[in-house]
């Protein structure tokens, strides 16, 4: 009975553990993304009209992939999704201040605010 119990515990926590890794690699490309988008408009490769609405497509899956992470309270109790789920805030609030920056046409501010996305919090051994 308690190895049944033990295996199924160690089995949660590898579930845990894979969600978590699943959501950081979401949140990570979706980081990437944002960026690769701020820094084609500062470059010019992209109109703003363009750069606008891919950061809102941008925001919209970050915000889905937050909301997924934070479904459950076992993952911000987990330290690690608690940290996840707080970079992945952060990211949705820099994005809306990148696209308003972007709307503007603040170039130094996008710069800015590009050095200032969140890096996602490294797999805990």
């Amino acid at each position: 009975m308690v190895v049944a119990i033990v295996s199924v515990g160690a089995v949660s926590c590898s579930r845990q553990d894979e969600r978590l890794e699943e959501h950081k690699e979401k949140l990570e490309s979706l980081r990437s993304s944002a960026a690769a988008i701020g820094e084609a408009w500062l470059a010019g490769s992209t109109s703003g009209i363009y750069t606008n609405t891919a950061l809102e497509q941008t925001f919209m899956l970050v915000e889905q992939e937050r909301t997924a992470l934070t479904s459950t309270p076992d993952a911000l109790i987990d330290p690690r999704g608690a940290q996840l789920s707080q970079a992945a805030e952060r990211l949705s609030r820099l994005i809306a201040t990148i696209i308003d920056d972007v709307r503007a046409a603040r170039a130094a501010s996008v710069r800015q605010h590009l050095t200032e996305i969140p890096i996602m919090p490294s797999k805990q051994p």
